[in-house]
Order: structure tokens, then sequence, then C-alpha cells
């Protein structure tokens, strides 16, 4: 064996085994681009849809990040590699999928949990904008390489616009904001569960983020706000605003069936009944009042996004029309001066 060979293969495994070692240790930013590298080290063929083919991609992922995750300790790094990787499960989950033609509860569970994990993750991270700001730049570059760039703006949605509401809950009115695990999310259509700083109420929330309905709400909304009434007055601005963002159904008409809302409001309402139904006996030992909330949240705005990468509400208009309509039919103590956020 020639020396020199021996010496390079041993050279080249001792800084194996410092990059190893390393990845606890070393810049952020040189630990992102690792976990990018490792993460397209294997080329996938894009022209190839086969089942067979995706599946067999899936599992090869699924085991180069338990690798991966296996040579760090760091909690918070190991989560941040995890749910980076799994951008390319969630990709490859959805091409499966769409060649089956349905779309399992598995794959659903999935969905969820890996939301949650990235709302837990940036609520650890939050403080640290570097980071914050690298974490997603690498999220969008993934699905950009991806070719999936739609579906990732929609899951930013789905994971930002939960993450402003559970912020807007906490700290303007001091609510306990609890995540049911995600199988129960995908069986009774609820994302969170919110109860109130008095003990009082339960909420069993759902978020949409439907932007081209939103979109529509929001004229609406201002144009009633703006409009002058017959004496040349505006509307009362605390009665009209953010109501039709926010329907909310008493505990005694869940599961009913309301032919005039959209079938997800009706499939809401069933899963607040079965929810309850299976929560039955926790509820009757703590004595409080259980309300469902369907809640649009306004997420994009004219192509301007209207939460940032903290999860934190950054539009006068967001408050308004979700700050008012929570508190006129949540009957929560105001919290948002309504003139002031105007400009008046």
């Amino acid at each position: 064996m020639n020396p020199f060979e021996s010496n390079n293969l041993g050279q080249a495994l001792m800084e194996e085994e410092k990059t190893e070692k390393n990845l606890d240790e070393i810049p952020y930013e040189d630990f992102i681009f690792q976990v990018e590298e490792e993460i397209l080290s294997e080329e996938r063929n894009k022209n190839n849809n086969n089942v067979n083919y995706l599946t067999a991609c899936l599992e090869d992922v699924k085991a180069r990040k338990e690798n991966f995750l296996n040579k760090m300790e760091n909690e918070d790094r190991r989560l941040t590699a995890k749910v980076l990787f799994e951008i390319k499960e969630v990709v490859l989950k959805n091409l499966i999928e769409a060649r089956k033609g349905n779309r399992s509860e598995e794959f659903r569970v999935g969905d969820s949990k890996w939301q949650q994990e990235i709302i837990f993750l940036i609520n650890k991270i939050k403080d640290k904008p570097k980071e914050l700001q690298m974490f997603w730049d690498e999220y969008k570059a993934l699905f950009d390489y991806e070719e999936d760039t739609e579906n990732g703006n929609k899951y930013m949605a789905g994971i930002l616009a939960p993450l402003a509401l559970q912020n807007i809950l906490e700290e303007k009115y001091g609510f306990e904001i609890h995540y049911p695990k995600p199988e129960e999310d995908v069986k009774y259509s609820i994302d969170m569960i919110a109860e109130d700083p008095d003990k009082k109420s339960n909420f069993l929330i759902q978020v949409k983020t439907n932007r081209e309905e939103i979109e529509k709400m929001i004229k609406r909304d201002l144009e009633k706000i703006r409009r002058p009434n017959k004496d040349g007055k505006t509307a009362d601005q605390k009665e009209e605003s953010g109501k039709e963002f926010i329907k909310v159904i008493p505990r005694f008409e869940f599961g009913n069936v309301d032919k005039k809302m959209d079938k997800n409001y009706q499939t809401f309402s069933k899963g607040c009944a079965k929810f309850m139904e299976k929560s039955e006996r926790s509820f009757e030992s703590d004595p409080k009042t259980t309300r469902g909330v369907y809640l649009y949240v306004p997420y994009v705005l004219n192509g301007d996004r209207l939460v940032d990468l903290t999860g934190n509400p950054k539009e006068k208009v967001w408050e308004v029309l979700v700050g008012e309509g929570l508190e006129s039919k949540l009957d929560l103590p105001k919290r948002f001066n309504y003139d002031t956020i105007l400009g008046k």
C-alpha cells in the first residue's frame, strides 16, 4: 500500500469524524449548508413519476435523515435538520398521492405533525433573527429546488397563520394555547385549542388561509367601514369589522348541518361534536363552556405577507379585522385601539 494513500485516507476519516462531531457546534450558516448538502446528495429523476420509484426515493430520504440526525445531540439543530429533510418527504408524498388519486390519512397526519414541529421550532428560535431568516431561506430554497414553490407557500401560510393567531391570543388576551395531536387534527379538523385566562371557556379552533376568500372579505369589510350611512356617518366600526372572518359554533350546535355554510365548516362542526364525545369525561369534570371557532386568518393581501417570519402580524389591517372580530364575536376585553390603528 502506498503510504501516502494511507495517510490521505486517515486524514479523510479524521476530517469526516471532525465534521460529524462539530454539527452541534459549527456556525449556524455552516450547519444549514451541511443539511442542504446531505438532503440534495441523492438526485431524483424528476421525469420519473412511477409510484414504486417515488416510494423508493421516499424511503431513501427517510433513511438518510435518520443517519444524519444520529450525528447530532443538540435538540434545536436536530429538529431543524429533521423538518428540512421532511420538505423532500412532503414533496414526494404529494407526488405519490397525486399518482394514486387519493390523500391518505397517514400522509395527512404526517403533514400535520411536520407543520406543528415547525411551529414549535419557530417559537424556540424566534429571538434569534439570523437563524430564523436562514431557516426560512433554506425552506424556500428546498421547495424551489423541487419545483414545488406553490405548495411551499401554502404550507408556509398554514404554519405562520395559526402561529400569528396563537401570538395574538397569548399576548393580547392571556390565553393558553394547546395543539391537538396530529391524529386529532386530521380526524376532528381542529387546529388548536384555546383556554381563556379566567378558565371559564375552551375554544376549539380551525384556521383557514384561503387567499381568494380572505381578500374578498377584506374588501367587503373595508367597504362597510368606510361607507357612510344615510345620515352621512360611517358604520359602527366595532360591530362591523372582522365579523365575517369568524364564525362561532355554540356547543349545542356541534354537528348540526347548516347548508348555507361550506363543506369545510360543516366538517369542522361535526369534528367538534366527535371531539367532545371523545373528550366528554375530561370536559365534564371541568366546568367550562366550549365553543367552536371557524376563523379565516389574513396571511397575504395584494401580494404582501401580513405575518412576519416569527408569526407576528405586522399590518394594522390584520389587527383591525381579526382583533376587532375576536373581541366582538368571543366577548373578549378590548385590546386594540381602533382609531389609532386606522390612523385617526
